[in-house]
């Protein structure tokens, strides 16, 4: 494993390497160690692809097999300049896998104002974990502060679909604020915003 050194949070990196996690905490009423570390694609994309199988009511019926859609799209995020794909782990079990990408250079540029400083993230959670929605928000609350100590990061955006309950109350928990709700080519999308703030303590 390697150190992941890097000053800035969006930035080119090996996408073969495993780098040492940058961020460890503990998550509220659990000991268990809580990281976050670069994504690795020969590691994590066969952890993502089997969570993306379990999500399918049949897989094995499903022809579309996303395996290099999802190689190239990770490339892509961990060799550029404006994004970063990183995986959160429970006691070294994947517990969230997030992407976080200038706002700028991201989709949510066309239905926001965007200004420096302004990042958007993703993220796929965990099948496999038996813990409740308030978890995986406490999860992504730590992500936001990790993501916030890095130098010129003051607003992150993220949007899930209106109809979806369960991605709008984890948002909430984890400290967003819904900033709009807008139509796009999926249907009514919210969009959220988290603002910098100084005293966050990644609750």
């Amino acid at each position: 494993m390697r150190p992941f050194t890097e000053k800035q949070l969006c930035s080119s990196i090996d996408p073969c390497i495993r780098y040492t996690p940058f961020f460890y905490g503990l998550l509220p009423g659990d000991q268990r160690v809580f990281s976050l570390r670069p994504f690795c694609i020969p590691l994590d994309l066969p952890v993502v692809y089997s969570w993306l199988h379990c999500f399918c009511h049949e897989p094995e019926k499903n022809a579309f097999s996303p395996v290099e859609q999802l190689l190239e799209t990770y490339q892509a995020l961990l060799t550029s300049d404006f994004s970063q794909s990183l995986l959160a782990e429970v006691n070294g079990c994947p517990l969230l896998q997030i992407d976080i990408i200038r706002a700028d250079q991201d989709e949510i540029s066309l239905k926001e104002s965007i200004e420096p400083g302004d990042y958007c993230i993703h993220f796929l959670l965990s099948p496999r974990f038996p813990e409740p929605v308030g978890y995986f928000a406490h999860a992504l609350n730590r992500c936001l502060y990790s993501f916030f100590s890095f130098p010129g990061v003051r607003r992150i955006y993220c949007k899930a679909p209106a109809s979806d309950q369960r991605s709008n109350y984890l948002l909430q928990e984890a400290g967003f604020v819904l900033n709009k709700s807008v139509h796009d080519y999926t249907g009514r999308m919210n969009i959220y915003r988290h603002d910098y703030v100084p005293t966050l303590t990644g609750i």
